[in-house]
């Protein structure tokens, strides 16, 4: 279905129309939405007032709607850290980082064996700068904890924290037995 607009003009508001807008939610039903238009807008967004602050349509609120939903659109954007990643195929035991996340985004742990692997892997945070690192736990269980015996294929790809501490590190210790994991701590 398409969405229904109608135009109508405000009661003594000159030049400024207002659309009553029925938008079309996809499951049979209509989501009403006014849209004001200013004549006089010059926004690259064309003349559409995205929000009328305390009632009034000006080109300042419009100003100040685009801005905000040009905030909104940032969490979409890829994260400017780096990831943390490397190939083990030996059975020393490894502690890789330190990733520093951007706060408040998931941090994901993929681990990847590309042949027969045995062995554990641990995601480890710290406040310290790495001086201590410690496992995550979730109710008092540990997590971003793996052991794995002769895995081929994903052994973990999954979301394991979320950060909000500036002060926080991540590092992934490995010890393997046998094979080869790809490992990658990344956001």
């Amino acid at each position: 279905m398409a969405d229904i607009t109608t135009p109508d003009l405000l009661p003594g508001l000159t030049g400024n129309v207002v659309q009553k807008r029925l938008v079309d939610m996809g499951d049979g039903t209509f989501a009403p939405m006014t849209v004001t238009r200013l004549a006089t807008s010059s926004n690259s967004v064309g003349t559409v007032n995205l929000g009328s602050i305390g009632g009034a349509a000006t080109a300042a609120n419009q100003a100040q709607s685009i801005a905000a939903l040009s905030a909104l659109a940032a969490p979409y954007a890829a994260a400017p850290v780096s990831p943390l990643a490397a190939l083990v195929s030996d059975t020393v035991p490894h502690v890789f980082g330190p990733f520093v996340p951007q706060l408040v985004r998931e941090i994901w742990v993929t681990l990847n064996a590309t042949a027969a692997a045995s062995g554990t892997a641990k995601l480890l945070r710290s406040t310290d700068g790495g001086v201590t690192k410690i496992g995550l736990t979730a109710c008092g269980a540990m997590i971003g904890s793996y052991a794995f015996n002769a895995v081929t294929g994903v052994i973990a790809n999954e979301i394991v924290s979320v950060e909000t501490e500036a002060a926080a590190t991540y590092y992934l210790s490995i010890t393997l037995t046998a094979g080869t994991v790809a490992v990658r701590v990344a956001q």
